[in-house]
């Protein structure tokens, strides 16, 4: 866990107005009140990409979450991808080899 404080130290471009208005539209989700706020690792590494987003990309607010809603879909399906991949390499042989099958069959399409 990472201080309000700590997090601004990080980088000179963000900004305690950064931070507050990612908290108010929900990209940031620090931990505790307000005068006390923590935040975990992946809210540092998402409030490097906002600043990141905002000052060296010049994205608007509006784009700024359509982008973080996009890599926040990504970050979904990649994990989904790899249970699937798991639950596939739980199956016996033939299984394996009938699902490689069908996939090399619809690439080919």
């Amino acid at each position: 866990m990472m201080s309000f404080d700590e997090l601004l130290r990080l980088d000179r471009r963000l900004t305690a107005v950064h931070v507050e208005r990612w908290v108010a539209r929900g990209l940031l989700r620090p931990v505790g009140p307000a005068e006390a706020w923590s935040f975990e690792q992946i809210d540092v590494a998402r409030a490097h990409l906002l600043v990141e987003l905002v000052d060296d990309i010049g994205l608007d607010d509006d784009l700024v979450e359509t982008v973080i809603g996009l890599v926040d879909q990504v970050h979904t399906l990649r994990g989904q991808l790899g249970l699937l991949a798991k639950a596939i390499a739980e199956q016996p042989p033939a299984t394996r080899e009938a699902i490689a099958s069908a996939l090399q069959r619809l690439v080919e399409r």
